[in-house]
């Protein structure tokens, strides 16, 4: 593929996501997105060929680079972070970890904005979820046996806590540095809420 044409489907992609956060995805045509690109419909033809096509290549690329981060970074159990380097450190390693997913989804905020935002797909942010939630669960060591619904619910407060940080962000226009919600998704991870509120409180 040539340059020139690698630079005409970025800009085809640039521009199905600028008017998809202005107009949704819906009234999306590949009439009215080829002529705000000032293309005829055979060279978008060339590149896609519809409007979904855009939008799947667009989120199998963030996913499935999304999915390799967390297993390189994510995940490792809490327990062999502690035995391997003591609990003082603990902290430090959630929050480099934290760092390498920060930066990735900043280098992408606009396309993460657009997909968060009122024109958003809730089923493909659902899906990041569900890989973040997958990478923690297969590192985290227990016996082999089923989670108490004890468990579970703890899990659930723990992982969408964290999610719920990013969302927040991103929403936001991500004006925090990656560097400061690793701080504070690290933190939310490492002390007690109890903690956290009091701290809070006392400001």
């Amino acid at each position: 593929m040539s340059n020139k044409t690698d630079r005409t489907k970025i800009h085809i992609i640039q521009t199905f996501f600028a008017m998809m956060n202005e107009m949704g995805f819906d009234k999306i045509t590949v009439a009215n997105l080829s002529k705000r690109a000032e293309i005829n419909r055979g060279t978008f033809y060339h590149h896609f060929p519809d409007k979904y096509a855009v939008l799947e290549e667009v989120e199998e690329e963030i996913y499935s680079t999304f999915k390799q981060v967390l297993t390189d970074h994510v995940g490792w159990a809490v327990t062999e972070k502690i035995e391997l380097y003591g609990r003082d450190q603990v902290e430090k390693l959630f929050k480099e970890a934290c760092l390498v997913v920060m930066n990735y989804l900043y280098e992408r905020k606009e396309t993460a904005q657009t997909l968060l935002g009122e024109y958003g797909r809730p089923q493909f942010i659902e899906k990041l979820e569900r890989a973040y939630i997958s990478a923690v669960q297969e590192k985290i060591r227990l016996n082999p046996r089923e989670f108490s619904e004890s468990e579970k619910l703890q899990q659930e407060f723990i992982y969408h806590g964290a999610i719920a940080i990013v969302k927040r962000w991103i929403r936001s226009g991500a004006k925090e540095s990656p560097e400061e919600i690793a701080r504070v998704i690290s933190k939310c991870m490492t002390t007690p809420p109890i903690e956290i509120f009091e701290s809070i409180e006392r400001r």
